[in-house]
């Protein structure tokens, strides 16, 4: 496995830092060489978090297919010190990759308890802020970020296969500058949710007061426990939810699948 730590200095409001406690979350993203959890491996992990004024990024990257587990191993450890970790579109990927792996090598692994996933914090407002996409580059284009990694992550995948068979240190780089930037960029998006939280203009259709109790009643009714904060829902999310329960589905993952789906 090939380890790299960076301290980077970070211009952002300290009101925002505060605001949000960033001091005590950890930012994460990964790279796959593919979609299929239980065949394709985790090549990459980026770790970001503040750390006495600075900014921190760890990467674990796996030079041999082998290393996953010494990628995985070491990555768990940096992170059990944080109950808060945070991503973009991590809940329906990065999360559920993880879990998948690490099982796969049948190492244990309990995530922080709070995930912040920004994609699905920006996404109901992506159209009233003028973003016309909501992928990651479109959200960083919007506050001014300007990367020097100039690939996408589809582009990865070919480049690690061209890694492990040159072994080129240069394509390595190149990788780990991507993910490296994923990373480092996320407390930056933090000034759209303070943008949103602040702008009176900016609305959604939040879960109405009917549908939360209904919704809490149903899940107490039977003892469901869903990853989702059913407070954070929209209406259509609530209602998907709610039909579900209604149609007799009580499985907490499906439940929480559907959700993300309707979202």
């Amino acid at each position: 496995m090939f380890f790299k730590e960076m301290l980077q200095d970070i211009e952002l409001d300290s009101e925002i830092i505060r605001e949000y406690d960033l001091e005590n979350v950890a930012f994460f993203d990964i790279e796959s060489t593919g979609f299929n959890k239980t065949q394709d491996i985790i090549m990459l992990i980026s770790l970001g978090f503040f750390k006495e004024g600075r900014f921190v990024v760890k990467q674990y990257f796996a030079e041999y297919k082998e290393d996953e587990i010494s990628v995985l191993e070491n990555f768990r450890n940096d992170l059990k010190v944080f109950d808060k970790w945070c991503s973009y579109n991590g809940i329906a990927f990065d999360e559920p990759y993880l879990i998948r792996r690490m099982e796969k090598h049948k190492l244990e692994f309990i995530p922080p308890k709070e995930h912040i996933d920004l994609y699905r914090e920006i996404k109901p407002y992506h159209n009233q802020l003028g973003i016309e996409r909501c992928n990651l580059k479109s959200v960083e284009k919007y506050i001014g970020i300007e990367r020097e990694d100039k690939i996408d992550g589809g582009l990865t995948v070919q480049l690690y296969k061209q890694f492990l068979y040159t072994n080129n240190e240069s394509i390595r780089d190149t990788i780990m500058l991507h993910n490296f930037e994923d990373a480092l960029n996320l407390p930056f998006l933090f000034k759209i949710i303070s943008e949103i939280d602040k702008n009176p203009n900016i609305k959604v259709e939040k879960i109405s007061n009917n549908q939360l109790n209904y919704l809490r009643s149903l899940l107490r009714k039977h003892k469901i426990e869903l990853k989702s904060n059913v407070e954070k829902l929209s209406r259509k999310e609530a209602a998907a939810a709610i039909e579900a329960l209604i149609k007799g589905n009580t499985d907490p993952i499906k439940i929480d699948e559907i959700i993300k789906e309707a979202f």
